[in-house]
């Protein structure tokens, strides 16, 4: 069955031509994120927005999820004698072997994908990723030049060695698309603070830039396909698509992601607040879709002080629909409330801290999410999405 909807209903005005995109119910997929049922009862037309997405014509770096503030915060809370959350935070950073100077990358040339599951290419392909941007913060922190030269040597073996992806028997070739959306945030992520903190402090070179915006390239080209799904996994195109913008100075990638991700909060979460895919699948899918709306909304502040993503708010609403899905979430997280009990369940690593951030900073309360956060933090990384978010957005004051 396919989502159908009248262009009318869903079309936005942007700073930019806007880009119409197709829903399309779920096919295949390794993973067999298949839109659900529960994503047939929200409407196309169900919510309003209630700020002007906005597109900004120059890109601020860096500005993938921390700006150069945000960076020179986090190291001053690191190296202050005082404790606080951050620090706390820090830790899960250094406690992770991925962290180390001395941590053994590989470049490879092809990466296999396998569906529910983690092959050895595609761990290696993850591990990296977050490699860089675990050293790239300890550089930031320490200004230790190993933990920069360990960031620029992935970045450029992987520039310069991947090629393709290709999947594993059994696995449906769409998984590729959705293993780029979810790491290219994190390798931009990791590059974007190498090439762009203290203005450049790093040094990395402009033929290593150069060839490093190639891999990106084959990243985007695979991770934007996915945006037709009416999942998880068009939220994680969306995000992909904004991230690619922001460092390829892209007004056009930017602006489809910027889009897409708007096209999702009402098809990710529900008037109710209900999540997509938490009554059709399990405790861990819906979360991806609040994941990925939260950091696109940190995105797009970052970029263009659009709060569009945070403030999303349905027609007749008072409360921000991504609100309304975090408080949702963790309600069944904490008590089994909701469509499913989700008690004892892993709250999932790469956003409880941004959001908790983000909407504070909006004077917003999500009480029951504030204090499901404060309970599992600190955040540790996650192999779908960038984490450690205690350790840069981490809060004492709730």
């Amino acid at each position: 069955m396919s989502f159908q909807h009248t262009p009318a209903a869903r079309r936005l005005r942007w700073a930019l031509a806007p880009v119409t995109l197709a829903l399309l119910s779920a096919c295949g997929g390794g993973g067999s994120d298949d839109a659900t049922s529960d994503a047939m009862s929200a409407s196309a037309s169900d919510g309003v927005r209630r700020a002007q997405a906005v597109v900004p014509s120059t890109f601020r770096h860096p500005g993938i999820f921390a700006t150069q503030a945000r960076l020179d915060s986090f190291k001053a809370a690191q190296n202050s004698p005082n404790p606080s959350v951050m620090k706390i935070g820090y830790q899960a950073v250094t406690s992770d072997a991925r962290s180390e100077h001395t941590y053994p990358h590989k470049a490879l040339s092809n990466v296999e994908v396998v569906g529910s599951a983690i092959g050895d290419q595609e761990k290696r392909f993850k591990d990296d990723a977050q490699a860089a941007y675990l050293n790239a913060l300890r550089w930031v922190k320490t200004g230790d030049a190993r933990h920069r030269d360990k960031a620029v040597a992935i970045l450029n073996d992987w520039g310069r060695t991947f090629r393709t992806f290709s999947v594993a028997s059994g696995t449906n070739a769409a998984q590729v698309q959705l293993e780029a959306a979810w790491m290219l945030p994190v390798w931009v992520s990791a590059a974007e603070i190498i090439r762009h903190y203290n203005n450049g402090e790093a040094g990395w070179s402009q033929a290593d830039i150069n060839t490093f915006n190639g891999f990106v390239d084959r990243l985007y080209n695979q991770a934007e396909q996915a945006r037709t799904r009416v999942n998880n996994w068009a939220v994680s195109a969306g995000l992909a698509m904004m991230a690619a913008g922001v460092y390829q100075n892209n007004t056009s990638r930017y602006s489809a992601g910027l889009q897409r991700i708007t096209e999702m909060i009402p098809l990710s979460v529900f008037s109710s607040g209900e999540v997509n895919e938490l009554k059709a699948r399990d405790c861990t899918h819906p979360q991806y879709n609040l994941e990925g709306l939260a950091q696109a909304a940190e995105m797009a502040v970052i970029q263009a002080g659009d709060t569009s993503v945070w403030m999303w708010t349905g027609s007749g609403e008072t409360t921000p629909r991504l609100a309304k899905g975090l408080e949702y979430m963790a309600k069944s997280l904490m008590n089994g409330s909701g469509v499913r009990n989700c008690q004892g369940q892993h709250l999932e690593a790469g956003y409880m801290d941004i959001a908790v951030n983000g909407y504070m900073n909006r004077g917003v309360a999500i009480p029951n999410f504030q204090q499901l956060a404060k309970q599992r933090r600190p955040d540790a990384g996650s192999m779908q999405f960038l984490g450690w978010t205690t350790a840069t957005h981490g809060r004492d004051d709730y």
